[in-house]
């Protein structure tokens, strides 16, 4: 939209009524000219004077209000809201960081939460200690006096790092805190742990793992006997929580059979799939190396039945699907799987062994015609 000039180019006529013989507007700065001759004389009828402005006082403005106020020089008519560069507010503000960055900066922040929390919790056991103790033990004084003194220390910039909680105190104290006081409390703890009233562990377990770094291994055989037949809220979390030996183990003897029975007992059934196994499948899937999941797949048969009831429905006669019905389908069973599953060649070439299936299929059909 083209801002209007102050002045109108039509034949106008001055405030007087006499033509300026050359029917142009006046040029005198703040003047006004008017359209008609009847303007202009009901103008003079109420005693207007040129350079004055309106009003019983003569109060109103004289000079036409400029577009964007005065404050900005503007392309000739250009349109409202133009701006030769882009608005500066004048502040040095940094560009808003990637996803990613985002991502990483919540992790740290919630890992520096942790480590504080883990610190008060460590502070109180070894108050209570102290206080039960009939003398007073140096170790426990010394522990209670590094565990205080590592709330101080910060990193390299006066920054504090996460997952330095650790390095931050003598080798001697953090020995100490590990088999004289934690993994006493968490033996008392895990007896009387229920997985269902707290998955997550946070009473006992996960304030301590900055410290601790992973389940203990004596406490190992106790948490097995009750998270190993808990459903994915219960055994979800003891991933981070077991170290990576004691996860290969638990996950071997208690997720993969689980997954090999849900595949064995699953039903595919084109063009509506009602059975939900898969989706329970992928939702354990991350826990677990893809390799493993790749060979429970292939030993139940999973992807023999998938292509023998992809081949039952496309000669299903007048129910069989279109091209774009049978393509669409196996594109839906890709997209259920996990992107390191979908990173496994294997598993690549049954998918692909799916669309081969539904290409002869509408070959044979084009041929018949």
């Amino acid at each position: 939209m083209a801002i209007l000039e102050p002045t109108i180019h039509v034949p106008t006529l001055l405030l007087d009524g006499s033509d300026s013989g050359e029917n142009k507007p006046s040029d005198l700065s703040g003047s006004f000219v008017f359209p008609s001759r009847a303007v202009a004389n009901m103008m003079r009828r109420w005693n207007y004077q040129e350079g004055s402005g309106l009003g019983a006082q003569g109060q109103g403005i004289v000079v036409p209000i400029q577009a964007g106020g005065g404050r900005a020089r503007r392309r000739p008519k250009a349109g409202l809201g133009y701006r030769e560069k882009p608005y500066d507010n004048g502040l040095d503000v940094p560009p808003p960081p990637p996803l990613e960055e985002c991502r990483e900066l919540e992790d740290a922040l919630r890992a520096l939460r942790l480590e504080a929390e883990c610190r008060e919790k460590i502070l109180v056991l070894l108050r209570d200690m102290r206080l039960q103790e009939p003398d007073n033990n140096v170790e426990t004084a010394d522990a209670l006096t590094a565990i205080v003194g590592s709330k101080k220390k910060k990193g390299r910039h006066g920054k504090r790092v996460p997952g330095t909680l650790k390095s931050r105190l003598p080798s001697s104290a953090t020995s100490y805190i590990i088999e004289q006081v934690i993994t006493p409390r968490m033996a008392v703890d895990v007896r009387e742990w229920i997985p269902s009233w707290d998955p997550d562990c946070h009473d006992w377990l996960r304030p301590l793992i900055p410290l601790i770094g992973h389940l203990p291994e004596s406490l190992y055989g106790a948490v097995e006997s009750k998270i190993g037949g808990g459903d994915y809220e219960v055994v979800s979390p003891w991933k981070e929580y077991l170290s990576p030996a004691q996860w290969d183990t638990f996950s071997k003897r208690h997720i993969l059979p689980k997954l090999a029975l849900l595949v064995r007992g699953m039903r595919i059934t084109p063009p509506k799939q009602t059975d939900s196994s898969f989706r329970a499948v992928m939702l354990w899937a991350p826990l677990l190396h893809a390799q493993d999941v790749v060979s429970i797949l292939e030993a139940e048969q999973f992807f023999d039945k998938w292509e023998g009831a992809l081949e039952h429905w496309l000669q299903a006669g007048a129910a069989k699907p279109s091209f774009g019905e049978a393509t669409a389908w196996c594109a839906g069973w890709k997209k259920l799987f996990t992107p390191e599953l979908l990173a496994n060649k294997r598993v690549l070439a049954h998918l692909e062994a799916g669309l081969d299936i539904v290409d002869r299929a509408m070959q044979d059909l084009d041929g018949l015609f």
